[in-house]
């Protein structure tokens, strides 16, 4: 394995490791509801969630939503495949925000399906009739014991004359469509957001996340499958087939490195199969006695390739002949006990050792 497919393998794993255990910070509970991208609680840091999807958590079980210009609410469930919110008022009674007024501005949210609604004020006497009609809301939170709150959509109040003329008027406000169906306002609306768009993403298992680019903030995907399992069968494949996978990855890693270090480290049979040069003849290749100018014969020859350190004066230079590249006599002759050719050309000396006198030069 070169050094270049270590660094590359090392890098792979060390962004693994960073987007993993990102993705383990950004994940959190409050109470039984999971917390995640887009949303982040506030103890979270801020990478963990998209602008404008601050959550906190009260108390360690209710997620709490807080709209700048309508106060607290309390998030009763999130669905992030869909990118819906139910949240509600923490008295449960969410029509009387609703009739305040419900202000989204400056959120990213928006009424899922809004609808029209006229909110009366019906007295036990035309509420105990069979005046108001079957698709009309009641808001018990606000009833009393001789009156009724009641919403009506907006649209069918020409058909319902009679019920109009029993009843006063106390506002018009805009709900979900679902409050026609059996849902109680009493448990909350129904909130959407648009943007970040994560729904391809969680659909198919994986973790929407922000992604640092020079345009800003990307949203992207990480992990995930491409086919249409459930999100058990999901969470199976990643468990069952990731830690194996890790596993083997791991041990190949090492093993690799393994054989790396012993091919560096030498030891007996390594040392019985490596040639160098004898002493007789590493003692026979020229010597130079460096002098205060340090001058050589190639002014570019000022740095020992081996020990990587510059020649300093009365400093003893080895030649290696034919190529006639200097080094410390000490690192050279290490090295040429273990390597015959010269470190910085890899040419094979050895033929000229027999022409070659010992001597020693000043360099002045």
């Amino acid at each position: 394995m070169t050094l270049i497919e270590i660094v590359f393998f090392s890098v792979f794993l060390v962004l693994t490791l960073q987007i993993s255990t990102s993705i383990e910070i950004c994940r959190d509970l409050c109470g039984i509801q999971p917390i995640h991208f887009p949303f982040r609680l506030n103890s979270q840091p801020s990478r963990c969630g998209y602008p404008r999807f601050d959550l906190s958590c009260k108390n360690e079980s209710q997620t709490t939503l807080t709209l700048p210009f309508s106060g607290e609410f309390a998030a009763v469930s999130i669905d992030y495949i869909f990118q819906n919110i139910w949240i509600n008022d923490p008295d449960h009674c969410m029509p009387r925000r609703l009739i305040r007024g419900l202000n989204l501005s400056g959120t990213p949210f928006e009424l899922l399906h809004p609808r029209s609604y006229t909110v009366f004020n019906c007295s036990s006497s035309a509420s105990s009739t069979a005046l108001i009609p079957p698709e009309a809301r009641f808001f018990y939170c606000l009833s009393g014991t001789d009156f009724s709150v009641v919403a009506m959509p907006t649209e069918r109040l020409d058909s319902s004359t009679s019920f109009t003329a029993s009843c006063s008027e106390m506002a018009k406000v805009l709900a979900p469509l679902s409050w026609t169906g059996r849902s109680d306002p009493r448990d909350g609306i129904m909130l959407t957001w648009k943007e970040p768009d994560c729904t391809l993403c969680e659909s198919r298992a994986g973790t929407c996340m922000l992604f640092k680019s020079d345009a800003g903030m990307d949203v992207g995907c990480s992990g995930g499958f491409s086919n249409g399992l459930s999100i058990d069968a999901k969470f199976g494949i990643m468990i069952g087939v990731g830690i194996p996978v890790s596993l083997i990855l791991g041990v190949l890693f090492y093993i690799k490195v393994e054989e790396c270090r012993n091919d560096r480290s030498p030891n007996p049979e390594a040392s019985s199969a490596v040639k160098g040069l004898d002493g007789q003849t590493i003692e026979s290749y020229p010597v130079t006695l460096l002098g205060e100018s340090r001058r050589l014969a190639r002014p570019s020859d000022n740095t020992c390739s081996i020990c990587l350190c510059e020649y300093r004066a009365k400093e003893t230079l080895r030649t290696i002949p034919g190529c006639n590249h200097y080094f410390h006599a000490v690192c050279i002759d290490e090295w040429l006990t273990l390597n015959v050719a010269c470190p910085l050309c890899r040419s094979c000396p050895e033929k000229h050792a027999s022409s070659v006198a010992s001597s020693s030069s000043l360099s002045s």
